[in-house]
C-alpha cells in the first residue's frame, strides 16, 4: 500500500537541502543553480577585497601627493623620484623576509600554478604577502599595476571561501576563475574583459557551464565595487577613428614591432628570475634603485600610469618622451617583477603599448603622404597589441580595449594589430605568455588538454557507487541480504577498522563457508583499492589510481566515513564519453 506520508518525508528530507547535498550536487557538471550561487558569492568577495586593496594605497596617495590624485608622482620634488622607489624596495624586502620563499609567490602566475598543481587551493600567507606587498609597491611609486595583485586577491578570497566550507575541488577551481573575473572587472570597470581574461588566461577553457558563474561573478563584482567606490572609468579616451585604409599595411608592420617589444619584455622578465636564489632584501633594493634611477629622468614611469596613458592618447607627449617612457616602463616593470616584487604587469603593458603606439603614430606622419590618423589612434592599437602579445590573450586584450575606450572604430585595425603582434611574439621571437614563461622557468609545465579539463570539471561523487554494504569476514548471511537489497559492492573488514577486501557481489561465491581469508573469489582476483576524498576531482582520482595501481577507490566523506566506491573503469568510460 502506498504511504503518502513516507513518500513526502523522503522527498522533503532535510539532507536533500543541507550542506552535504549541496556539496554532492557540485560534483556534477550540470549543477547550474549551485555554481551560479558560487559565482555570486565569488563576485561579492572579489569586489570587497578589491575595494579594501585600492583603499589601502589610493586614499594615502590622494592625501600625500601634490596633485591630490593617486597618479601625480611627477609633481613631487625630483629627489623623491629616486628616493621613494628605493625606500619602497627596502620596505618590500623587509616584508618579504618575514615569509619563506614559497610563501612569497604572488600574482597571476601563482594563481595559474595553484590551479594546475593544487586544484585552485590558495594559501593565506601568499595572499597576505600580495595584499601588503602590492600596496607598498604602488604607494612608493614602483612601476606597478594593480590588476595582477587584484587577480591574486580576488581568486584567493574566493578559493578560501570554498575551502572553508569544504566544497569539492572542481567547485574551488571554478571559484578561482570567478574571483579572477570579478577582480579584473572591478579593477578596470570592464566586466566583459574580466570574463574573457578568466577563461582565456587562468582557466584555459571556454564552456557554457563555465561562462555562467564567471559572468555572474564579473557583473556582481562590478556593480558592488561601483556602488562602494564609484563607477569611474580608468580613463576617458577621445573618440578617434582611422583616417584612411591606406594605413593598414603600416599598421600590420607596427604589429611586428609591438610583438618584438612584448618579446623583449618577457625575455627580460624571465632572465631576472635567474637571480631568485639571491637574498630577497638585496633583490628588492636593486629593483627599487633601478626604478628610482629611471624615474629621476623619466618620472612618468612611477605608479600605475593611467594618467600617462590618457596623455599619450591625447597626443600630449613628444616623440622622444614617448620612446623613453615606453622603454623605461618596459625595463622597470620587467626587472622588478623578475626580481620578485609582488606587483602587477597588466597595467604597465597598457602604458608601454600606448606610448609605443603613439610614437609609431608620429612616425606615420613622416612616412605616409596624405592624411594620417592621430597618434592617439595608434596609441589605442598599441595598448591592445602589447597586452595581447605579453599575455598571449588576444580576445581578452581586444575586449578590454573596447571597454576601456568605448570606441567601435578601432575594432578592425586593432584585431589586425593584435593578431600580428601575437604571432610575432610567439612564433618569430619564441616567447609564450609571460605568465607561462615564468612557470616554465620555475620548472612547471602549464598546459591543459580536453581530457584533463573534463576530469577537472567533475567531482568523484558524480560517478561514485553508493550501493555498498559493510561486512565482517564471516558475514555470509549479511552478504546475501545485501545482494537481495540490490547493494552490489561489499566492503569486508577483519572485525576492526582495517578493510581487507572491496568486492563486487558477482565476485563472491556465497556458497563458500569462509570469505575472510579470501585471496580469490569466484575465480576473480581480489582487486587493489585505495582511499580518496569526496572533495577530489576525477583528475585527482585518476592520478591516484595511476600512481598507486588502484583499481577501485573508496570515497570518504569529510568526517572520514565511507560514502561509496569508484572503480577506475568508470573514469575511463567517462573520458571516452567526453
Amino acid at each position: 500500500m502506498f504511504d503518502l506520508r513516507q513518500a513526502l518525508a523522503s522527498r522533503l528530507n532535510p539532507s536533500r537541502f543541507g550542506a552535504s547535498h549541496f556539496r554532492r550536487r557540485l560534483a556534477y557538471t550540470n549543477a547550474l543553480p549551485q555554481i551560479s550561487f558560487l559565482g555570486l558569492i565569488s563576485g561579492v568577495a572579489a569586489a570587497l577585497v578589491i575595494v579594501a586593496f585600492r583603499s589601502l594605497f589610493e586614499l594615502p596617495l590622494e592625501h600625500w601627493l601634490p596633485g591630490g590624485t593617486a597618479e601625480s608622482f611627477e609633481q613631487l620634488d625630483p629627489i623623491w623620484y629616486f628616493l621613494l622607489p628605493v625606500i619602497g624596495g627596502l620596505l618590500i624586502g623587509l616584508w618579504l623576509m618575514v615569509f619563506s620563499p614559497d610563501e612569497r609567490k604572488s600574482g597571476v602566475a601563482h594563481v595559474m600554478a595553484r590551479m594546475a598543481y593544487h586544484q585552485g587551493k590558495m594559501p593565506f600567507k601568499n595572499t597576505l604577502v600580495q595584499f601588503v606587498g602590492g600596496a607598498i609597491g604602488i604607494l612608493t611609486g614602483q612601476s606597478a599595476g594593480r590588476e595582477g595583485p587584484a587577480v591574486h586577491l580576488g581568486s584567493a578570497v574566493s578559493s578560501q571561501i570554498g575551502s572553508f566550507f569544504k566544497l569539492p575541488h572542481n567547485s574551488v577551481r571554478l571559484m578561482v576563475g570567478c574571483g579572477t573575473a570579478g577582480a579584473i572587472a572591478a579593477s578596470f570597470n570592464t566586466p566583459m574583459a574580466g570574463v574573457i581574461f578568466a577563461m582565456e588566461v587562468v582557466m584555459l577553457e571556454y564552456s557554457i557551464m563555465g561562462f555562467t558563474p564567471v559572468i555572474i561573478a564579473a557583473v556582481t563584482a562590478t556593480l558592488l565595487h561601483n556602488s562602494l567606490y564609484g563607477a569611474e572609468m580608468a580613463f576617458m579616451a577621445p573618440d578617434i577613428s582611422m583616417a584612411s585604409m591606406k594605413e593598414m599595411p603600416l599598421i600590420l608592420v607596427y604589429g611586428v614591432v609591438l610583438g618584438a617589444m612584448a618579446a623583449l619584455f618577457t625575455k627580460t622578465l624571465t632572465s631576472m628570475l635567474s637571480f631568485g636564489a639571491q637574498p630577497v632584501l638585496a633583490r628588492m633594493l636593486v629593483a627599487g634603485t633601478f626604478t628610482g634611477c629611471l624615474a629621476y629622468y623619466v618620472p612618468q614611469v612611477m605608479g600605475m600610469g593611467t594618467d600617462s596613458i590618457l596623455l599619450a592618447i591625447e597626443g600630449q607627449y613628444a616623440l622622444g618622451l614617448l620612446i623613453a617612457l615606453a622603454l623605461a616602463k618596459l625595463f622597470a616593470t620587467a626587472i622588478s617583477i623578475g626580481l620578485g616584487m609582488p606587483i602587477g604587469l597588466i597595467g604597465p603593458t597598457l602604458l608601454m603599448g600606448a606610448c609605443a603606439g603613439s610614437a609609431l603614430g608620429h612616425i606615420s606622419g613622416y612616412l605616409l603622404d596624405g592624411p594620417t590618423s592621430e597618434p592617439g589612434f595608434y596609441a589605442m592599437l598599441g595598448m591592445g597589441a602589447m597586452m595581447s602579445a605579453v599575455l598571449q590573450a588576444p580576445l581578452a586584450a581586444l575586449v578590454a580595449l573596447m571597454e576601456l575606450t568605448h570606441n567601435p572604430e578601432i575594432i578592425l585595425p586593432s584585431m589586425a594589430t593584435i593578431v600580428i603582434a601575437n604571432i610575432s611574439c610567439s612564433y618569430l621571437f619564441k616567447q609564450d605568455s609571460a605568465f607561462i614563461e615564468i612557470l616554465r622557468k620555475q620548472g612547471m609545465d602549464y598546459q591543459a588538454n580536453p581530457i584533463t579539463q573534463a576530469l577537472n570539471h567533475q567531482g568523484v561523487t558524480s560517478l561514485m557507487h553508493d550501493d555498498i554494504s559493510h561486512h565482517h569476514d564471516q558475514d555470509i548471511s549479511g552478504c546475501q541480504q545485501a545482494k537481495d537489497q540490490g547493494l552490489n559492492w561489499m566492503v569486508i573488514n577483519n572485525g576492526g577498522d582495517q578493510i581487507n577486501h572491496v568486492l563486487h557481489q558477482s565476485q563472491i561465491d556465497l556458497n563458500n563457508e569462509l570469505i575472510g581469508s579470501l585471496t580469490e573469489a569466484a575465480g576473480h582476483p581480489v582487486t587493489q583499492f585505495g582511499y580518496c576524498s569526496s572533495r577530489a576531482t576525477l583528475k585527482e582520482a585518476w592520478d591516484l589510481c595511476k600512481k598507486m595501481s588502484h583499481e577501485q577507490l573508496l570515497i570518504t566523506d569529510i568526517d572520514g566515513s565511507i560514502m561509496g566506491l569508484l572503480p577506475v573503469d568508470e573514469i575511463l568510460k567517462y573520458t571516452h564519453k567526453e
